[in-house]
């Protein structure tokens, strides 16, 4: 496929990055190149949301057993501990998504040098 394609494809959407655009055009690369990258990217942002969400769940859940269980002491250590596991869910969470950050990150880096 010649350029003229590619430009006749992003001529009307603002909404891409002008430098992706560029390169695009000048290196040739192909388009499903950069459409894994971004559903890589949004697939990180959507699990990191997963976690957030799973976290408060289990965090709620433990406030709610500790609220409502003024005489049962067993409850109490439930809810402490659901507390504690959403906690800890959310800065796993966090951690891994840093994580994978930086790895995409790094491999972008590495392809522009190689580039």
């Amino acid at each position: 496929m010649n350029i003229n394609f590619y430009k006749d494809i992003f001529k009307e959407k603002e909404d891409i990055d002008p430098a992706v655009l560029k390169e695009f055009l000048e290196k040739q690369l192909i388009l499903r190149d950069y459409l894994a990258i971004e559903r890589t990217i949004l697939t990180n942002e959507a699990t990191f949301l997963a976690y957030i969400r799973t976290g408060l769940t289990v965090m709620i859940v433990g406030v709610t057993a500790v609220g409502l269980s003024q005489n049962y002491i067993v409850f109490q250590y439930m809810g402490v501990f659901g507390v504690l596991a959403g906690l800890y869910i959310l800065v796993l969470g966090m951690t891994r998504t840093i994580q994978m950050r930086n790895k995409i990150r790094k491999f972008l880096r590495k392809r522009e040098t190689v580039s």
